[in-house]
């Protein structure tokens, strides 16, 4: 059972006055921030009009606004800029999750993951009213997150993908919207901390980042269950400006 009070920390973002129309609906999530080791992790679902859902072999996006898409890790950042909004736009709603640093610490990144997946996949059937017979849930990985009161076993056509994000339009979607804001994210920080170079390596570990760290200390932001970090908290290597 999850904490309550985890949840409560958790910014969620949604489309405004979304209002699905088409049916069958899919939802597709993926994450980004799992492996950095700076601040939070963000899962993104998204709701794309029944015609434009699927495997890239099975529907057209040719003349669509979000012809471009691929997978988010093979495009240029630049590339998934010019998507944001155009996805934002089609899709039918979404939901975009900040996992904050203080509940990755606390319930390691593989169950905060799987928390932001929950609350992703629960905001959206709740908004919508949606039921198992015409809903499909496409996570990309492996692992399928727990929904409230094992509710998940009734969306029995949940699937999830390896390498979803490189092969299933919603998947592909939930994964721009998912970097593009937490790259976002990391350019405002970039400006609090410039010494740090987040800009260009976005929280995850780089002899850039290494180097900082070394020198200046660990930040709050900087996840302390995770090495190098955990070490250098316990000795008080603190950039003690922040603290």
């Amino acid at each position: 059972m999850i904490d309550h009070s985890l949840i409560t920390q958790c910014n969620i973002i949604t489309k405004p006055d979304a209002k699905i129309s088409d049916t069958p609906v899919i939802i597709g999530i993926d994450e980004v921030g799992r492996g950095a080791l700076f601040a939070n992790l963000t899962v993104a679902a998204v709701i794309l009009p029944a015609t434009f859902s699927g495997e890239f072999n099975s529907v057209d996006l040719r003349t669509t606004p979000i012809e471009l898409i691929n997978d988010s890790k093979k495009l240029t950042a630049t590339r998934r800029e010019r998507l944001f909004e155009p996805i934002k736009l089609l899709a039918a709603d979404y939901a975009i999750i900040d996992v904050p640093r203080s509940v990755i610490d606390e319930i390691n990144v593989l169950h905060a993951t799987l928390l932001g997946m929950r609350l992703a996949i629960e905001t959206l059937v709740a908004r919508h009213h949606l039921v198992p017979r015409n809903t499909q849930i496409v996570v990309d990985g492996h692992q399928f997150p727990n929904l409230q009161g094992g509710c998940a076993e009734f969306f029995y056509q949940n699937q999830t993908l390896i390498k979803g994000d490189a092969t299933h339009s919603s998947i592909a979607c939930a994964s721009i919207l998912a970097k593009v804001h937490r790259d976002r994210q990391m350019l405002l920080l970039d400006k609090v901390y410039p010494e740090y170079g987040l800009a260009k390596h976005k929280g995850y570990l780089t002899a850039q980042h290494k180097a900082a760290i070394t020198t200046h200390g660990i930040l709050p932001e900087h996840r302390r269950s995770y090495s190098p970090i955990k070490e250098l908290f316990a000795t008080g290597h603190l950039n003690h400006n922040f603290w």
